[in-house]
């Protein structure tokens, strides 16, 4: 009896993705050997390395198998990335994937996947209403028996999320012969008649009490030196999980010139401690914020049209300006608990990516089953003091950390596991050489400590404090000391124990 159709179609798909898969493994595995064989290059140089050139070759088109790609399937990728960790920090291939990935601070398989996939998904949603891909997102997150769309996952994982007032994002924000605007650091420019006025506008923004603000302040010099006049407002945009402070400065800067539409012959002056605005608004791109940038755009050929002459001047916020003060005590004040939104504005994208980002990629911890010896050396793995352990070392030094580190190293307690060794007792007859037998207690050694006891008085013994990691009696605070864990280095270079024969 021939099989449903369903099933024929189903086992014909992952036979697909499965023979995919193999050759993105094979490929990102021939680029991590090449990595591999540029031995000298530090931690950093190798690891950035690896995120240029070996994992763009496994993670193409991840977005179309990943789905299918279980724990069987991912054992092609994880041996890429031991051979990556290996490239890096030098750790053996036999370390645990989690730990080897720990240790040279790369990011799992599953969460780059997940990176990839959501960001497709968000930017899917930013696109024009007229393009197909835009309208086929209602299809895709339909519940379907059969033939599911490898976005439907993705689309599951998100449905709490609302991606349907997301920001439209156009191919070209203007057109690529229209003027930009200036901005500058404050240079005179030249601008209108001595007759007309001036007037100085600052923003900022604030995003506090799970919202975000803008506060707007104001000074304007009319014609023929008249008294200054002073004007301050706030506003409140939208939630924190909506919006952000570069979106807000942006809407602030939106908002004051739409205030001014019987404004004639004056120098206007936009000031906020905020550079990426300035930028963004210098050199306008494909990205988050597109719709005020357009709005602000138009508002200022709007005051043109009346001989209106508008720039942009970024000032730093440890210089004391008068007007920003003021315009960030109104943002504040527009970010209290009890604020009411007075703005409507779409979603940010870049503020909706992360959220969904946090939502849906796994978290980077490791298995309860795995890295025993790794766990009780560093309770902080995985964190990004294993990158200040490791760049600042030569390869050589880099090789002995990772094996002291993650238990694995040219010691008999290792070698006798994996049949390399007669025996796993130490050659001073006194017990199993582990690594905290072969750092503090062998007798061979004990010339060649002197410089370890020496960083300090009650710390002796203790097994984290010398190989850089956290202990379970250490605060939040706790940051690694690096003395000792040079010193610890030294004294294996010393021994030449670890050292390959």
């Amino acid at each position: 009896m021939l099989p449903p159709l369903q099933c024929i179609i189903k086992r014909a798909q992952l036979s697909n993705t499965n023979q995919y898969l193999a050759r993105a493994a094979s490929k990102g595995l021939e680029a991590a050997m090449e990595l591999r064989r540029l031995r000298g290059l530090s931690a950093a140089t190798a690891r950035q390395l690896f995120t240029s050139t070996v994992a763009p070759v496994v993670d193409y088109a991840s977005n179309v198998w990943m789905h299918a790609c279980k724990d069987k399937g991912m054992g092609p990728i994880h041996r890429v990335q031991r051979v990556g960790a290996q490239a890096i920090v030098g750790t053996f291939l036999t370390v645990a994937t989690s730990v080897a990935e720990a240790e040279a601070h790369i990011a799992t398989a599953r969460r780059r996947f997940w990176k990839r996939a959501v960001k497709m998904w968000t930017d899917i949603h930013t696109l024009p209403g007229t393009n197909p891909l835009r309208r086929c997102t209602d299809q895709i997150r339909k519940f379907r028996r059969y033939h599911r769309s490898p976005l439907y996952h993705v689309a599951d994982a998100l449905k709490h999320i609302d991606m349907e007032t997301l920001e439209t994002i156009n191919p070209f924000t203007l057109a690529p012969w229209a003027e930009r605007v200036q901005a500058d650091g404050g240079e005179q420019l030249e601008g209108p008649a001595e007759a007309g006025g001036c007037m100085q506008v600052a923003v900022s923004s604030s995003a506090r009490n799970e919202l975000v603000g803008f506060g707007v302040a104001l000074e304007k010099r009319p014609p023929r030196n008249r008294k200054l006049k002073h004007k301050a407002l706030s506003r409140t945009l939208a939630a924190r999980t909506e919006q952000n402070p570069f979106s807000a400065e942006l809407a602030a800067m939106a908002h004051v010139l739409s205030t001014m539409p019987g404004l004639k012959d004056y120098r206007i002056t936009l000031l906020t401690s905020n550079k990426a605005a300035v930028l963004t608004l210098r050199n306008p791109r494909q990205q988050s914020g597109q719709e005020f940038v357009c709005r602000i755009y138009k508002l200022i050929k709007r005051l043109q049209r009346n001989r209106n002459h508008v720039q942009f001047r970024w000032v730093s916020a440890s210089e004391d300006n008068k007007l920003l003060g003021l315009a960030k005590v109104q943002a504040r004040a527009a970010t209290q608990e009890d604020a009411l939104l007075q703005e409507s504005a779409p979603r940010m994208k870049s503020t909706t990516l992360n959220l969904a980002r946090s939502q849906a990629v796994p978290r980077n911890t490791l298995p309860a089953d795995v890295g025993k010896h790794a766990k009780r050396v560093d309770a902080a793995l995985p964190g990004k003091h294993t990158r200040l352990l490791y760049d600042r070392l030569s390869w050589k030094e880099a090789t002995v950390l990772a094996q002291l580190r993650t238990g694995m190293a040219r010691l008999n307690g290792y070698l006798y596991r994996i049949n390399a060794a007669a025996t796993g007792q130490c050659a001073c007859g006194q017990a199993k050489e582990t690594v905290e037998h072969f750092l503090f207690r062998c007798r061979k050694w004990t010339a060649h400590r002197t410089e370890m006891l020496q960083c300090t008085d009650i710390h002796r013994g203790n097994l984290s404090f010398y190989l850089g990691g956290k202990s379970p009696s250490d605060d939040q605070k706790w940051t690694p000391n690096l003395e000792a864990v040079r010193a610890s280095i030294r004294f294996a270079i010393a021994t030449g124990r670890l050292e390959a024969t």
